[in-house]
């Protein structure tokens, strides 16, 4: 019986059609996997079957097929736990050295102020000079720097957001198909989502001002031009 559904499965994935953009690239669950996987479709009758699941088309391979998938996504699940630890620990340390470097000036403003420099004199005068080309520019690369990091992990994980979230319409389970417990991804969202959304709102008031913000450009609101207020 093993076999025979591993059969019907394979002949399924390779007749089944699809719907997506022809010759260019789009990311889309593997049909066999589940994974999203990076496709380059020139027709429709291409299949929706990631390179690492080519070999499961065909009859008497679901044993090898079930242990190549947890493989794979054990694999997924470890690079995304390394990769959202080293954007939170990058994001921490540039946030430190921002902060660090923010008192350090906010000090010596304020015994400038207390007279304890007088800027009449000529070492006054200087430092004066000085935390203003050079420091204050410092300052304000740290901030832009740290700001660009952050933003960088939050685009990851918006983009994993949009394939792993609760899917409305079933409860317990993920838009991938999955349930929310056997969701890797949604496991790993699940910690971060609420900041992640609040940096999507923060950012989207941000474009509706017309200042700099750091939404991908496949953000509804970015691709359309138009946001919504």
């Amino acid at each position: 019986m093993a076999d025979l559904t591993g059969h019907r499965r394979a002949v399924t994935l390779e007749r089944m059609p699809h719907q997506h953009p022809l010759h260019a690239d789009v990311d889309v669950p593997c049909l066999c996997c589940g994974s999203v996987q990076r496709f380059r479709f020139a027709s429709p009758s291409d299949q929706v079957v990631c390179a690492h699941c080519r070999s499961h088309l065909g009859p008497e391979r679901a044993e090898q097929r079930d242990r190549d998938h947890i493989a794979l996504w054990r694999g997924i699940l470890e690079a995304h736990d390394d990769g959202a630890r080293g954007a939170a620990a990058a994001a921490a340390a540039s946030a430190s050295e921002s902060a660090d470097l923010v008192a350090r000036l906010t000090a010596e403003r304020d015994q400038l102020r207390a007279g304890v420099l007088d800027g009449a004199t000529e070492a006054g005068a200087a430092l004066r000079d000085g935390l203003r080309d050079d420091r204050v520019r410092r300052a304000e690369r740290a901030t832009r720097l740290t700001a660009k990091r952050v933003d960088t992990a939050m685009v990851a994980l918006w983009r994993l957001q949009a394939f792993h979230h609760p899917d409305p319409k079933r409860t317990g389970s993920c838009t991938c198909g999955r349930t929310l417990p056997a969701c890797g991804e949604s496991r790993i969202l699940e910690g971060v989502r609420q900041e992640m959304l609040d940096w999507e709102r923060r950012n989207l008031d941000l474009l509706r001002a017309g200042e700099r913000h750091g939404l991908p450009p496949e953000h509804p609101d970015v691709a359309s031009g138009s946001p919504a207020r």
